[in-house]
């Protein structure tokens, strides 16, 4: 088993995995969960229940499928996306869960796995969810899905790659020593470690890794670069609820209710059909920002519009416009329209009755009161002031007053007598 590191140069696994997979193999075992999935048909592991393809993601991550990966379990990163891509294919498939359970593997190959996955979830939902361990490479391919759930005891981050280099120090059993002999042109081939300058080599090739790492959990995530660097671990895991709060998942869930959301969220309600494909958006924040932006400009300029149309009275109207983001001006202006118009109704209809029981009123005013060539409405401001008894009848209400007055002047009112 000692030969096991040969499988890989640099690893994106948690140190402790790496250590012990020399010594003893414990195959992952599957998600808990409560009801049975069948296997998906063209696929090595996925398995279906409600429309939703369960992909699981255990144990060591391997670039292809060898020995080892059958032998001691494992996730071959050309399984996985042929499972993947079936499962696209699939009509009756549609939505993806990776059921993640793992504690990384090779550092190379995660990044184009990533990939693929960033494209599938473009056609299809494609979530994650870690009951227990999603670290360092397993985290790589978590983070290009849509949405990432975890359990509030799960392990994540480890983000970060590391490297075993075996030195034989002393003979082996067999009193045989292993001297290597490098050409000249390649003195970087096998750099050792025992030297600062074998250690500076082969740290440069790891923090290379590591960029790329982190650049893509940046990209995928939608956060900076610092924010991965300072809060997402800095190559030690968080637990469930710890990762959630700093953003490298999006919340906690049971392996049964993660699947349930992805159900309910792919499952049509009644006279819907069901979804098909689901049309990837890739915003950057510049463009989260414009948006932002713009939309608050065009709520300031509609609240601006709404006190340009509003009028004395209708305050009530108005506050219930700018609490309403669809209420436009023109709108606004109509439902002035029809309150002023309905005002005007009722009091029509009010000096129509008034008419009705108006009693006859001789003129007591002197005729001197009424000024050569006055309005009609100057007249009525006459009588008004002249008579105590037009003001009680009317209420104060001087503007109803004269609008009667210049109204019955103009012959649309007409106050019969009695016995007429």
């Amino acid at each position: 088993m000692n030969d096991l590191r040969a499988i890989s140069k640099h690893w994106a696994i948690e140190p402790d995995a790496l250590h012990n997979l020399t010594a003893n193999f414990e195959k992952t075992q599957a998600g808990l969960s409560l009801f049975s999935e069948r296997p998906l048909a063209k696929t090595r592991t996925a398995t279906i229940r409600g429309g939703v393809a369960v992909i699981p993601v255990h144990g060591v991550i391997t670039p292809r499928l060898d020995l080892f990966t059958i032998l001691f379990g494992g996730t071959a990163l050309d399984c996985l996306a042929r499972d993947i891509q079936t499962a696209l294919d699939d009509t009756e498939v549609h939505a993806i869960l990776l059921d993640i359970d793992s504690p990384g593997g090779v550092a190379v190959g995660p990044a184009e796995m990533a990939e693929i996955i960033n494209h599938a979830k473009g056609i299809k939902p494609v979530w994650s969810y870690a009951g227990r361990n999603c670290c360092s490479a397993a985290y790589w391919l978590a983070a290009a899905t849509d949405k990432i759930l975890c359990h509030k005891s799960a392990l994540l981050g480890s983000i970060g790659v590391v490297s075993t280099i075996p030195v034989q120090e002393t003979a082996d059993a067999d009193g045989y020593k292993m001297i290597e002999v490098i050409s000249t042109n390649a003195k970087n081939k096998r750099p050792d470690p025992r030297t600062p300058e074998g250690l500076d080599t082969i740290r440069a090739e790891l923090d290379a890794l590591e960029t790329e790492f982190i650049k893509s959990v940046a990209a995928y995530r939608k956060l900076p670069e610092d924010t991965i660097k300072s809060d997402f671990g800095q190559g030690g895991v968080l637990i469930g609820n710890k990762a959630v709060t700093v953003g490298m998942a999006d919340a906690l869930a049971t392996y049964e209710g993660a699947l349930a959301q992805l159900s309910t969220l792919i499952t049509p309600q009644k006279g819907e059909p069901k979804m098909e494909k689901k049309e990837e958006l890739a915003i950057t924040p510049e463009q989260v920002a414009a948006y932002r932006e713009e939309g608050a400009k065009a709520e300031r300029e509609r609240l601006l519009a709404l006190d340009e149309v509003a009028i004395v009275g209708h305050e009530d109207l108005l506050a219930k416009a700018k609490a309403d983001p669809a209420m436009t001006a023109e709108k606004l202006a109509l439902e002035i329209v029809k309150s002023e118009k309905a005002k005007g109704n009722k009091h029509l209809e009010s000096l129509k009755a008034a008419e009705t029981a108006m009693p006859v009123i001789e003129p007591s005013v002197p005729a001197a009161t009424e000024a050569v060539g006055a309005t009609p409405e100057e007249r009525a401001e006459n009588e008004w002031n002249a008579k105590a008894e037009i003001r009680k009848e009317f209420g104060g209400d001087k503007a109803a007053y004269i609008a009667f007055a210049v109204a019955q002047e103009n012959g649309q009112i007409k106050i019969q007598k009695k016995g007429e």
